[in-house]
């Protein structure tokens, strides 16, 4: 996975009112934060047909880490390494509220 998207596209389900966000099913978007803030990954939508070592970690999901000072482990090792740098990243984007 790739830690290259800075922003988020305008269907990410972590945009406030995106079309993504709109038509998730009641409690989808609740569980994929509490997936985040376990440390799961999330891929962006955008990229699920590709291989998966060109699939990106979604920016919404990124920046709203970022937002709560809590980036999951994957996050972590991905800044070691030099793969992804938090200060890249589009803080600007209109997120859900962090709940």
């Amino acid at each position: 996975m790739k830690f290259d998207l800075k922003t988020p596209c305008k269907d990410c389900p972590f945009i406030k009112g995106s079309s993504t966000n709109i038509t998730l099913a009641e409690g989808r978007i609740e569980e994929i934060v509490d997936d985040i803030r376990d440390g799961m990954t999330f891929t962006c939508h955008k990229t699920l047909e590709k291989p998966k070592r060109e699939q990106q970690h979604c920016g919404g999901a990124l920046i709203f880490l970022e937002k709560e000072s809590r980036p999951n482990q994957m996050m972590r090792i991905a800044e070691r390494i030099g793969v992804y740098d938090h200060r890249k990243l589009n803080m600007e984007a209109d997120l859900i509220d962090n709940e």
